[in-house]
């Protein structure tokens, strides 16, 4: 049997696999999703896959995962796994090429086919210069790219875990609530997937409301049902967010473009185009016109993360 190459993609939800016969082609075969609850730790799901499809000879693997990927040993953040490397590599029979999960959709960025793109808001693509990639899963992925010797070089970090700013006082009032619950928050605490369930239940429980929904497609579905609570709370969602991701292409120096990736808001295109996103995203005072210029860009692409270590795993094989 001939060798292949496994590529997969983990997030907090969910654990994405495929395969590939040609890094070149980056054709992906035999795509599986494993839920994170249904498997003890990432070994156990590699296995799960493995199975799944044949038990095929692994030649080399790239893992994108949304952890700490430069320790040997890590628990992830948002779900229940530990993750041993020598373990995991074990089951494949090869090493692995080992990325943040952040890294890979920048990746994937860097081959973004035009037609699964929508643009949030236009601007003036600088060639040269720097990209974003920034987007809301269980917490807030941020990667960047620069370019080096005429190639794009990614950049990775946490920068989901930069402190929230507050610029209103009704998010003052929600940062307040929130410290007597937490030390520090994080902008991913209010500005993901499971962020959305904190700012509903803060609010909530600032106006003495009944918390109804726990879930973030929950609160999503009530306020475009006229939930006014819900509506509170994913209007606060989107102008948060659109601030973080100014600051960060701030930081980034992001005018070649913003990338929005991950699974959350391509399901919230509708409330995402009539939200404060965009206002929020260029109210910066003295850099208005900075970020006026910079263009931002949803990706629709559901296999962006695959195709990204594909691309990455190609890259290193060469």
């Amino acid at each position: 049997m001939s060798k292949q190459y496994l590529i997969a993609d983990i997030g907090a939800t969910n654990a994405r696999f495929a395969l590939l016969d040609d890094l070149q082609s980056g054709v992906l075969q035999k795509q599986r999703t494993l839920p994170a609850k249904d498997h003890a730790d990432m070994t156990e799901a590699v296995q799960a896959y493995l199975a799944m499809v044949g038990k095929p000879s692994i030649s080399a693997a790239c893992l994108a995962i949304a952890g700490p990927v430069h320790e040997a040993e890590f628990n992830l953040a948002n779900n229940h796994w530990l993750v041993n490397k020598r373990a995991v590599e074990a089951v494949l029979g090869c090493e692995a090429l080992w990325l943040n999960d952040f890294a890979v959709q920048a990746w994937g960025v860097t081959q973004l086919d035009p037609k699964q793109q929508k643009i949030i808001k236009s601007g003036t693509v600088k060639l040269g210069g720097n990209r974003l990639v920034i987007g809301p899963g269980s917490g807030l992925g941020v990667a960047g790219l620069v370019v080096a010797d005429g190639r794009w070089v990614v950049v990775t970090g946490e920068g989901g875990h930069a402190s929230f700013a507050p610029s209103n006082a009704q998010e003052i009032a929600v940062l307040s609530h929130l410290l007597k619950q937490y030390e520090h928050v994080s902008v991913e605490r209010v500005a993901s997937g499971s962020g959305i369930p904190v700012l509903y239940q803060a609010l909530a429980e600032l106006a003495g409301a009944e918390v109804r929904y726990h879930q973030a497609d929950k609160i999503a579905e009530a306020a475009e049902q006229g939930g006014a609570l819900a509506q509170q709370a994913m209007t606060m969602f989107f102008a948060i967010l659109g601030q973080a991701v100014a600051s960060a292409a701030l930081v980034m120096g992001a005018t070649s473009g913003v990338y929005l990736v991950g699974g959350i808001l391509p399901k919230l295109q509708e409330q995402l185009d009539k939200s404060d996103f965009v206002a929020r995203f260029a109210r910066r005072e003295r850099f208005r016109s900075y970020l006026e210029d910079v263009p931002v860009i949803l990706s629709l692409d559901p296999d962006l993360g695959l195709k990204g270590a594909a691309i990455a795993l190609a890259a290193q094989q060469q």
